[in-house]
Order: C-alpha cells, then structure tokens, then sequence
C-alpha cells in the first residue's frame, strides 16, 4: 500500500480547518473562549474584595490557562471532532472527495490533523488570552516561560476526547447523535467522579479513589495543572489546590501521558478501521 502523500494530506488538513471555521458553532466558542478569559479577571479586580493574596497576582494567568480546559476546552474538542466525518456523509460531500484521486488514509488524516490543529489553535488562543486579561488587570505576570509547555500539554491531553469524538462522528455517521454521545461521556464522567470522591471520603477505599483516577476526564484534566505546577515556586501553589482537587484524587504525570496515548491511539486506529472498510454512503438522511 502506498504511503500517504503530505501535500494531499495538507490539503485535507486545510480543508478541514476552512470548512470547521465557517460552522457559526466555532465561532460562536471562539467568542465565548475571549469572554471566559476576560470577563472573570476584570470581576475580581472590580469587586474591591481582597480575596486573592498578593503574592499570588504573579500568577493569576495559570487560573485562566489551566482552569476552562478541565471541562469547557473538552467540549470544544468534541464540538470540532464529532462532526468532522459525520458532517460529509449528511450533506453527500464525503463520495464527491473520494472520487479524486486520493487514498481514504490521506483523506482521514487530513481530516484529523485538520481538526486537531484547529483544536491545538483555540487552546493557543485561550492562553494567550487569559496572560493578556492576567497581566492588564494584575500587572506583569511571572513564570510565563512555562507558558509553551503548558500548551503543548494541553494540546496533548486534548487528544483524548478529541480522538474519542472523531472516532464516534465516524461510527455513527450523525454528527447530531455523535455530540450527545461524546458530551455524555464527559458529564457521565463528570458525575460518576464527584460520587467516586464521596465515597472514598465517606469509606476511605481506595477502590474508590483509583476508579476516579482513571476517568477520561480525571485523565485529560490532571495532566497540565501537574506540569505546570512542577515549574511554578511555592507562592502560586493555593492556585493549584483549586485547581487540582484534594490530594491524591489524580493519576501520577506519567500515567496521565501513558493512558492518553492509550486513547488517542485506540479510537484513531478503530476510526480508521472503520472507515477503510465501511462503504462511504452518497449521503446520510
């Protein structure tokens, strides 16, 4: 079998970017990333409360970096994912590509790297965003050489739903029925997680508390605000507590990695199974 050919692969990938950006439901995130980012920062530094301590100003943009993607920026993945295959099969476009002269590894790798670079570019901007809101109302941040690695994990750790939402847009073939899928895995991860918790604090078995660990959510979540806090001096660790949980509620950095991959690797390739042996329908009612 020949191997994939990067420029058609690149021209998927831009094609996907192209086509992701005229849905009004990402733009409508990219304006509600910039309020998240924004509006908290100016509330508190408005409210004339003396809730934060000062020593933790210099800091305060690890809250804005960290704290959407435990929940919100995995919502932004699936909303990306889920109908980037689904999508083509309901408006009949998936045969029209097919039919040029490309392979369907080409046409699903560019599809995904289109997908996930677009995903890696609105973690980007949140960041950007959040040390930009940080440093205007709380004056010059420290620590932000950290700032690209954290990124870079982010964008790591976003895999996991992002690939798990590609994987299920292709199943399925509904990009209506894929959202509601992916979002429940995350609410139903969510919520399993919070009675997890509760019952290792009420019994204190650990069975209890290694379930919770190993939760997509608990995976995705725990991985950046680990790194990160390793790089960070003592002074921003009250941060950190929030953001982490109670101790000990989270799998070590290199499980984190390990399990993600894991995910990213086994829903990908399943997807890819799929689609190389299902037939591409004309168009999905």
């Amino acid at each position: 079998m020949a191997l994939p050919r990067p420029s058609r692969v690149y021209a998927f990938a831009a094609y996907e970017v192209r086509r992701a950006l005229a849905r009004k439901k990402v733009l409508a995130m990219v304006g509600f990333i910039a309020l998240l980012d924004t509006v908290p920062y100016y509330i508190l530094a408005t409210s004339g409360t003396k809730i934060i301590p000062l020593q933790v100003y210099p800091y305060l943009w690890v809250a804005g970096v960290l704290a959407p993607f435990a929940l919100f920026m995995q919502f932004v993945a699936i909303l990306i994912a889920a109908g980037a295959m689904s999508e083509e099969y309901e408006s009949g476009t998936a045969e029209l590509l097919l039919a040029k002269p490309v392979s369907r590894t080409e046409f699903f790798l560019g599809k995904f790297l289109g997908g996930f670079a677009l995903l890696a570019l609105l973690i980007l901007l949140n960041a950007l965003l959040s040390v930009a809101a940080a440093t205007l109302t709380y004056g010059a941040q420290a620590g932000l050489d950290t700032l690209p690695g954290v990124v870079l994990v982010e964008v790591y750790s976003s895999a996991l739903f992002f690939s798990v939402a590609f994987m299920l847009g292709e199943l399925v073939r509904r990009s209506s029925l894929a959202y509601i899928l992916s979002s429940a895995l995350i609410v139903a991860s969510q919520i399993i997680g919070t009675y997890l918790s509760i019952a290792y604090e009420l019994t204190g078995n650990t069975f209890y508390e290694t379930i919770h660990i190993y939760l997509p959510t608990t995976l995705a979540g725990s991985l950046p605000p680990q790194y990160e806090q390793s790089l960070l001096p003592s002074a921003a660790s009250r941060l950190f507590q929030l953001i982490l949980g109670p101790a000990g509620g989270t799998p070590s950095e290199a499980s984190a990695a390990i399990l993600v991959g894991v995910y990213l690797v086994v829903a990908s390739s399943v997807a890819l199974a799929y689609f190389n042996w299902a037939d591409v329908a004309r168009r999905v009612n």
